[in-house]
């Protein structure tokens, strides 16, 4: 025997790190003629020598952990006293054309690969199966060749001993399902997890001959459609597991094909994340013998069965995340194994009393979140459970702090956010249950106090939320400052304490926000203590001064939000080493100075950029082309002069998506905590869309906005800007800018939202603005334009405020008629009326220019009669009764004009 693996050492996150050994493994070994067993796992070896097979006597060969590269030797085949073969490299990327070699190990029992190519490997089938003693086959991240389905077909009398089946990461696509389903009769572990299938791939209904099989494995493979009616056949089966795939069946349908052979041996059954549908059936159609049942994600609808006690043997219930309602039934209380009892996020209403709740003894999970409910549990209960996760988000707690928790003593998760909890203190018991929590959300209640002092353990790296509530005061670093994620947003906090710097110390922070808050004065100057922080939240106080330096000390970090603020200054120079910057805000201050071309130079991975509402001034540095990731770049309602950088195509984000929608919604920061778990800090940004602001976090990530309105811009649009075909909002409003619309603005396909008002731009109103299916906003008001507004487009459908200001264009929406159209104008509006459009309204006028004239005729026909019949009033009244008559008719054609006004404003 000889073992090579180095030793292991524990680190602090539950890991290994070791010392390898690397190069070539070593000719001299071959001497070692009756070696049987070799181990050189976790080293830096790279290939796989050629001379392994002197090692003729070898029954166990590890290789795993090592970063193998190239072919595998089929030497190997002459290894036929071998038992055990790991190849199962890391960071490996083997090929093989053949596994020929494998047929010849007849005493080859385990097989586990890596990393392996075999798309050339057309053999793979047969010499798995035909591998005599092969029991146990493991393959991670393998790439599969596709096979021909036409000419395959089940043997029903395999001999083949294969029982385990384990492939994980690997990419193939439904004819290789079919055959890995039939590499085996004798089949009782299968595992098919994480795959990489081809879109829409369906698992074939070639379960009849798996009749053995006991666990069943089918995690995240993407696959779509129904449950194949062939399980009927697994009446062994115990553990049946499905989750995060595109099922359809309705949850009846899979209990009833699982009934067909009266199974009661199924323990296990998860199908959640897919998109069963349906009503929840009768709990007397699942199998008695059942003991976790895991539905969560899906599209489940009704009530839950009052029939429920009847799962006696029932360990976890979570129905999470469906469309469930009604009341829940008092018989889960009779479900005396219950450890999970989770039922969130669906409509269920109610009260939650004792009698639900009481009988509980093994419940350490409970989970009642996003629901309409109500605690009614005595002052004085003690509950017959110790919770490890409580999480009662949106149910309806208050006014008080619940009582009974005080008796949780193992308590290391607890959510009452939203609960409806009215305090003016947090009770003292409460701070004995808090030392063991990795996760605290208190938030959005209406607790009224100072900044508690929660005693936490930073070394179950917790995390914390007290937003939106209503605590007041200074801001101290207490024991709350050993959390590593810390939310105080939405408060009313006013000052750090001055002895904030002198007692801020925890390197295991990752995230602050202390935003929407009425911080005022400096910030301050210390955060070289939180070396990891990722987070720095501070928008929406009243905090002046500059951004201190020591913010240059965070490498780590990837979000600044400074925005709303007061802060002055220059943006300083060290914020350069902040080299992870992701989210970068400082907008609505008072900052000056130019714009850093350092930007574009070090912090190459922004991908919302805002400056805007600040006192910059200068021209827009080049540099910042190099911005290839940026998504929003907002430096409106500065004082930046010159023109827009030609390079500004060079935007990539904006030519191309780079990374998969679905995925990057949001804009987020991904953080650890408590050790062994994760999260998303989805960042949030004010964004001016289509004419008024909003803000967006949820889908941010799908913005493409350029905003550099309100500065003083000049010269042309550059061509180059044409190329941003996934920009979503152009605003160049309130410039000096000048030239044509370029013809290919046409190509930017996705614009909803395009804003060149109150400009200098001329000529005709371009085609390539017509092809713009997706725009849904436009202004182009204040301009030089001229000529007609094509017709027979969209652009008709914009209001004539998107075209005021323009006297030298015509036609519809605007009433102006081109030369030659004079009859054809009429078309656009109702005949024989005057009609102004006003927010997409038309008014009738004719009964303002009736009126007019009629006034005329009564006036005229007063005055100069009056004048005719009486030679008195010819000769001394007639100036005072015209410059009273002047004075009225004045009068009335105001109060006329302003009742025209009001009634086009309403």
């Amino acid at each position: 025997m000889l073992d090579l693996r180095p030793n292991l050492i524990p680190t602090y996150d539950d890991d290994f790190d070791w010392l390898p050994m690397g190069g070539e493994i070593g000719f001299s070994l071959v001497q070692l003629h009756y070696l049987e067993h070799l181990d050189l796992s976790y080293n830096d070896f790279t290939t796989i020598p050629k001379f392994i097979d002197a090692f003729t006597n070898l029954r166990y060969l590890n290789l795993s952990k090592n970063p193998l590269v190239g072919t595998i030797p089929p030497q190997l085949g002459n290894l036929t006293k071998l038992h055990v073969l790991d190849l199962t490299g890391s960071f490996s990327k083997l090929t093989t054309k053949s596994f020929k070699w494998l047929s010849h190990l007849s005493y080859l029992k385990i097989f586990r690969l890596r990393s392996t190519n075999f798309t050339q490997a057309l053999d793979w089938f047969d010499s798995f199966k035909t591998t005599p003693s092969l029991s146990y086959l493991h393959l991670h991240d393998c790439q599969f060749p596709e096979l021909d389905d036409s000419s395959f077909s089940p043997t029903k009398n395999s001999s083949n001993s294969i029982t385990t089946l384990h492939v994980s990461g690997s990419t193939f696509g439904t004819s290789t399902i079919s055959h890995l389903l039939n590499l085996s009769n004798n089949l009782i572990d299968l595992s098919l997890q994480l795959n990489f299938l081809i879109k829409g791939s369906s698992i074939p209904d070639s379960f009849e001959n798996l009749r053995s099989l006991r666990r069943c494995y089918l995690f995240s493979n993407q696959f779509e459609g129904e449950v194949p009616k062939s399980m009927k056949n697994l009446c062994h089966l115990r553990e049946l597991v499905m989750v995060r795939n595109s099922f359809t069946s309705t949850l009846l349908d899979i209990l009833e094909s699982l009934k067909h052979c009266n199974n009661n041996s199924l323990e296990i059954l998860n199908l959640g994340l897919n998109k069963i549908e349906g009503y929840f059936p009768d709990f007397e159609k699942f199998p008695m013998s059942l003991k976790d049942l895991n539905v969560r994600e899906n599209k489940l609808s009704g009530s839950l069965p009052i029939d429920i006690s009847k799962m006696l043997h029932l360990r976890e219930l979570d129905v999470s995340n469906n469309k469930l309602n009604g009341t829940l039934p008092k018989t889960i209380g009779k479900l005396s194994f219950l450890n999970i009892l989770d039922i969130s996020k669906n409509f269920f209403t109610g009260v939650v009393s004792e009698p639900l709740l009481g009988n509980l003894s093994k419940l350490h999970y409970l989970d009642l979140s996003s629901n309409s409910l109500t605690l009614e549990l005595p002052f004085n209960w003690i509950p017959p459970f110790q919770l490890q996760y409580i999480s009662l988000r949106s149910c309806m707690l208050g006014p008080h702090f619940p009582s009974w928790l005080q008796t949780q003593s193992n308590v290391s998760y607890l959510d009452l956010s939203s609960s409806g909890i009215i305090s003016n203190t947090i009770p003292k018991w409460f701070f004995n249950l808090t030392f063991n929590l990795y996760y605290l959300d208190l938030s959005f209640n209406l607790i009224n106090s100072t900044l508690p002092n929660i005693p936490l353990n930073s070394n179950n790296f917790p995390y914390v939320d007290l937003s939106s509530n209503k605590f007041h005061g200074h801001i101290s670093p207490n024991s709350l400052f050993k959390a590593s994620v810390l939310n105080l947003s939405n408060n009313t906090l006013t000052k750090f304490v001055h002895h904030f710097c002198t007692t801020l110390h925890n390197r295991e922070m990752i995230i602050l926000d202390l935003s929407n808050n009425h911080l005022w004065g400096s910030i301050p100057d210390c955060w070289f203590h939180l070396q990891h922080l990722q987070v720095l939240n501070l928008h929406s106080n009243r905090l002046s001064g500059v951004i201190p330096n020591s913010i240059s000390s965070l490498h780590e970090l990837e979000t600044l939000h400074l925005r709303n603020n007061s802060l002055s200054g220059t943006l300083p120079s060290t914020l350069k080493n902040c080299t992870q910057l992701t989210f970068l805000d400082v907008g609505e201050n008072k900052m000056e100075g130019t714009i850093p071309p350092w930007i574009g130079e070090t912090l190459k991975f922004l991908v919302v950029l805002q400056l805007k509402s600040n006192n910059f001034y200068g021209t827009i540095p080049s540099n910042l082309c190099h911005l290839h990731f940026i998504q929003i770049f907002d430096i409106s309602q500065n004082n930046i002069h010159g023109a827009i950088p030609s390079c500004i195509n060079n935007f990539t984000s904006m030519v191309e998506i780079l990374m998969p929608e679905e995925e990057f919604r949001s804009i987020s920061v991904y953080y650890t905590f408590g050790r062994l778990f994760y999260g998303l800090y989805d960042n949030n940004a004010f964004v001016r869309w289509k004419g008024k602001e909003y803000e967006y976090e949820n889908i941010l990530g799908l913005l493409r906005v350029i905003d550099l309105s309100s500065n003083r811009l000049v010269g042309e649009i550059p061509k180059g800007l044409t190329n941003l075909v996934e920009l979503v909002q152009l605003n160049l409003s309130r410039n000096n800018l000048s030239g044509v619309i370029p013809e290919n603005i046409g190509n930017l396909s996705k614009l909803e939202s395009l804003d060149l008002s109150h400009n200098n731009f001329y000529g005709s109103i371009s085609m390539g603005l017509a092809k713009l299916s997706s725009l849904a906003y436009l202004d182009l008001s204040y301009n030089h334009f001229s000529g007609r507004i094509p017709t027979a487009t969209q652009l008709q459908s914009f209001k004539d405020s998107s075209y005021f200001g323009n006297f030298g264009l015509c036609g519809p929406p605007l009433l102006t008629a081109c030369p030659g159209d004079e009859g054809k104008i009429k078309d656009h509006f109702p005949e024989n009326k005057n009609y102004v459009e006003h927010d997409q309204e038309m008014f009738d006028m004719s009964w303002f220019y009736i009126g007019l004239e009629v006034g005329f005729a009564l006036g005229f026909i007063g005055v100069c009669g009056t004048l005719f019949l009486s030679s008195k009033w010819r000769i001394i009244a007639y100036f005072r009764c015209l410059n009273s008559f002047e004075d009225w008719l004045h009068l009335m054609i105001r109060i006329r004009i302003s009742k025209l006004r009001r009634h086009l404003q309403s």
